[in-house]
């Protein structure tokens, strides 16, 4: 057989396998230096809140009236400082962006317990209630260790890198499995 898909994983499975490991690798690399990692992303944000005020504050001189122009410029003015308190304290920024990780993190966890009570109709719900506590019992408990500044400045680092490894790892069997496909065939 011959057809399109067929010759798509035949070439592709080694990509997915090689794409696989090294962001495998460079998870581990994230997990190995988290707060590296952590300031990182927290400047990347600081640059995009910086740029998102930059050019909402230039997009202000397009609109007439001032009612709308003033909601923008205080849009502006907030992206902006936020973007440069980020940028010139990195390390309070990332400790302020883990915070807000740990919050979501936490009413996640409490919605889907919240979706999963209130909907017990649907099969698999004690999973989504039991996710949520998991979710949240973990949240509560990363909240309750924000006062160490080692962990609170590690923690974002360790998820991306956790993340990355785990993603990883999944492109690896992804192209494992699409070479079994290809050999079957």
């Amino acid at each position: 057989m011959n057809n399109p898909i067929s010759n798509i994983m035949a070439r592709g499975w080694k990509w997915f396998v090689i794409v696989g490991a090294v962001i495998a690798l460079v998870g581990l690399g994230a997990i190995s230096l988290p707060v590296a990692v952590g300031v990182t992303i927290t400047s990347i944000i600081g640059v995009t809140f910086l740029m998102s005020g930059l050019v909402q504050a230039y997009h202000t001189f397009t609109i007439p009236e001032w009612r709308i122009k003033l909601w923008y410029v205080l849009s502006a003015v907030l992206y902006i400082v936020g973007g440069l308190f980020i940028l010139f304290k990195p390390l309070a920024g990332l400790v302020t962006i883990t915070m807000l990780m740990v919050i979501t993190m936490i009413f996640n966890g409490v919605t889907r317990i919240i979706f999963g009570m209130s909907n017990k109709n649907l099969g698999g719900w004690t999973w989504i209630v039991l996710s949520g506590v998991i979710s949240t019992a973990i949240g509560l408990y990363f909240f309750s260790m924000l006062d160490d500044p080692t962990f609170s400045m590690s923690l974002l680092g360790i998820f991306v890198g956790i993340s990355l490894l785990f993603e990883g790892i999944s492109f690896v069997f992804l192209g494992l499995q699409m070479k079994k496909v290809v050999q079957q065939q």
